[in-house]
């Protein structure tokens, strides 16, 4: 209805914006274009929502539409683009104005995000929030559906300059998320089976922004207020009788959020300028489910910040710059079952400062220091043991540019991060308090880049960075965080016959961790690697200048995952089927399939304009993706047996590899 609405009032825009506009000389361009595209998909359930993840392309023939429209005057202009009509994907635009006094638009989108078609579940109502029925392993027979969720944008704003130098700035914006996603829940507390469930999607979220203010040099000023409320409406999730008690879970709950601000600068002598931002926000949620969060909670957390900087340019080859920002978080939250009774403040302090320096031989010198001092508190604690640590964080950095040639550029730069953890009780220290998001670290990252123009027509870039997270203070958790990135990209235009370009990238990622099994409390090891890399390259062939064009394009991305376990000795029992007549050792409990994928595109597509206003093109496209992980191979629905371990599962992410062919043509008509 809000597309049509939209539609509507486009058109009659588009006829009569303005009652004196078309006593004006008016230009008017635009466009309409249709593309028709057959696409063939080979790919069971998972792998037909992968292919269109984000797009509506659907098995088959389809025929998408865009359209295009512009109307300007020395007083007036107006805009409006149209596209993917009837499709999941499908936008509408509308923006003008007055030059110089006003200018308003309007919007609306849909953006599709499949995850899972014909998924499976033993239980009824799926979408809803209510399940009813009970678990069968026989799951040829449960019901099917599509985890999806369709996401619905509409909204628009006006801003005001006819009163300058005050100015007024008003948007809105709602957002309709309708589908079904992945969820889980234990069949029994603590334990039991575990259920991989469909939790319905029906949100509402409205965003208003008002902005209103003085800009006129030397000075900015602003006041800002943004409203924010979401609504779910389904508050609870209702599971089946063969969940213990109680078996309803809280949904997200109904939440606002409001933010007022003040922002300003002021030019000073010396080429200075002085700015501040300072605001107060309020966030409040509340519950009615009687669920892991108690009947009645309110939540509600206010938070203040206020920043200032001074930055300045007092002689050519000096540039400083100075600041202060200090941000605080209460948490007013209130829980009268006591199921919740700990809530956490926290407040951030940062200081620093930016030195920059023209030097001879053209290079630029620039670095500088960032103290951070991060204090926790949990409001209502009561056991000294769950404090958590302060932080404070000492940043350097430096970076060097040389531009002393007209075809080459480089950059080089380098930052180092000293967190320090400071624990306030003995027991806090040897507590979960120690994990790497509280504990202390040491970060070092490096950069160099290359950019070089040795000829008119040939462009050469190269970029590599090393970073290196120490977390040696953790006891148990993330312990380390190594990555290497390489990225290299050229283009060559050969005269007026062809252009050329190609692409490349290489990552690698190793993360460290350290754990305790949870009974015997013996230590064990994971170096999880994730290696990446991809290249691309194409070209545009202009067969005809300015008649024929063919252009191709050809991607690949290839990553492999790894997780090397090292388990203590004692871990290795006959309990587990792992004892020493199983042959399991260190050497062969790795799992050497971890979210490993593989994505290759091919494109060609010819293009022929008949005439300035007339386009044709025609093209087939290939698109293979593979994936594959220890988690979801040899996937089972149900348990072959009663064990009490086992997992109901309903397809979430399950066989998601594809191969597409797509063959398309169009053609595009400009006035």
């Amino acid at each position: 209805m809000m597309k049509r609405m939209i539609a509507i009032v486009g058109l009659i825009v588009i006829l009569a914006p303005f009652p004196y506009a078309f006593s004006e000389e008016v230009t008017v361009e635009g466009e309409v274009g249709t593309v028709g595209v057959y696409t063939g998909v080979r790919a069971d359930e998972g792998g037909r929502a992968k292919f269109t993840e984000y797009r509506d392309l659907r098995q088959g023939a389809s025929v998408f539409g865009d359209m295009g429209l512009g109307i300007d005057s020395d007083n007036y202009f107006l805009k409006f683009r149209a596209g993917d009509m009837t499709y999941d994907t499908q936008f509408y635009e509308i923006e003008g104005g007055m030059w110089g006094r006003f200018k308003f638009n309007l919007f609306y989108d849909e953006i599709p995000h499949n995850i899972t078609f014909d998924a499976r579940t033993p239980f009824i109502g799926a979408g809803h929030d209510l399940l009813i029925g009970a678990p069968n392993p026989n799951f040829a027979t449960w019901n099917t559906f599509d985890y999806s969720i369709l996401r619905h944008q509409y909204g628009g704003g006006f801003k005001v300059d006819a009163i300058r130098p005050f100015f007024l700035d008003v948007s809105f914006a709602r957002e309709n998320r309708d589908g079904i996603k992945p969820t889980g829940a234990a069949e029994t507390s603590p334990g039991g089976r575990a259920f991989e469930l469909p939790e319905p999607v029906d949100y509402v979220t409205n965003n208003l922004k008002v902005s209103a203010g003085y800009a006129q040099k030397p000075l900015f000023l602003s006041l800002n207020y943004i409203h924010s409320d979401f609504n779910n409406s389904n508050a609870s999730l209702t599971l089946p009788s063969n969940f213990s008690a109680p078996n309803t879970f809280s949904l997200p709950p109904d939440n606002t959020y409001d933010k007022g601000a003040f922002k300003g600068a002021v030019n000073l002598p010396f080429n200075s300028k002085f700015s501040t931002n300072m605001g107060f926000s309020r966030g409040t949620s509340d519950t009615s489910i009687v669920s892991l969060i108690g009947s009645g909670y309110r939540g509600k957390v206010d938070t203040v910040n206020y920043d200032f900087a001074l930055t300045s340019n007092p002689v050519s080859f000096l540039d400083v710059k100075v600041y202060y920002k200090y941000y605080k978080r209460f948490n007013k939250s209130d829980d009268p079952t006591g199921v919740v009774d700990v809530f956490l403040n926290y407040n951030v302090a940062t200081y620093g400062g930016e030195l920059g320096l023209r030097l001879p031989e053209n290079f630029y010198l620039s670095g500088g220091y960032k103290y951070v001092k991060t204090e926790r508190n949990k409001r209502g604690e009561s056991d000294p043991v769950e404090i958590l640590p302060f932080n404070m964080d000492n940043i350097f950095f430096a970076n060097l540019k040389w531009s002393g040639v007209d075809f080459l550029e480089a950059r080089v730069g380098y930052e180092k991060l000293d967190r320090d953890a400071q624990y306030r009780t003995v027991q806090s220290a040897v507590n979960p308090a120690r994990r790497f998001a509280y504990a202390a670290q040491n970060k070092d990252t490096f950069k160099a880049i290359l950019d070089i123009f040795p000829l008119e027509n040939l462009n050469l870039g190269l970029e590599y960075r090393y970073i290196n997270v120490d977390y040696s203070d953790t006891i148990f958790g993330l312990r380390g965080d190594k990555r290497y990135e390489f990225e290299a990209s050229a283009d060559y235009s050969i005269g007026k016959i062809a252009k050329v370009y190609a692409y490349g990238d290489l990552e690698r990622i190793k993360f460290n961790q350290l754990q305790f099994e949870g009974t015997t409390l013996l230590p064990w090891q994971a170096d999880q690697w994730d290696k990446s890399w991809g290249y691309g390259i194409g070209a545009e062939v202009y067969v005809i200048p300015k008649k024929l064009t063919l252009i191709f394009q050809h991607d690949y991305l290839k990553s492999n995952g790894s997780v090397d376990f090292t388990l203590n000795n004692g871990l290795f029992i006959a309990a587990t089927g792992l004892g020493p007549g199983s042959g399991a050792n260190n050497d062969n409990i790795d799992i050497g399939r971890w979210d490993d994928y593989a994505l290759y595109s091919l494109s060609i597509k010819a293009v022929y304009n008949f005439t300035k206003s007339l386009t044709a093109m025609i093209g087939y496209a290939y698109e293979r993706f593979w994936y594959s992980d220890a988690q979801l191979n040899n996937y089972l629905f149900a348990p072959a047996g009663p064990a009490t371990s086992s997992a109901f599962l309903t397809g979430a992410y399950k066989d998601q590899s594809y191969k597409a062919n797509l063959v398309f043509g169009g053609m595009t008509y400009k006035f």
